[in-house]
């Protein structure tokens, strides 16, 4: 796959108003995500980049979401 692509993507939601998640959270959710989707793992680390925080209601309660995918 070529560097330009994505691999692996994923979504991370925190309660309204909390601090985005930390680096290290958001490169084990994308290790999570890998691990799905049955992809190895990256010998080397990519860049992760991350949108949001996107306000969203799920079950009535309203969250922060943050897009984080490699590049």
């Amino acid at each position: 796959m070529s560097h330009g692509t994505a691999s692996a993507l994923t979504v991370i939601r925190v309660p309204l108003g909390q601090p985005r998640p930390a680096d290290a959270e958001l490169r084990a959710a994308l290790a999570r995500d890998r691990t799905r989707l049955h992809l190895p793992m990256e010998k080397y680390a990519r860049d992760v980049a991350v949108a949001g925080p996107y306000r969203v209601t799920v079950d009535g309660q309203e969250l922060d979401e943050y897009v984080i995918w490699e590049r």
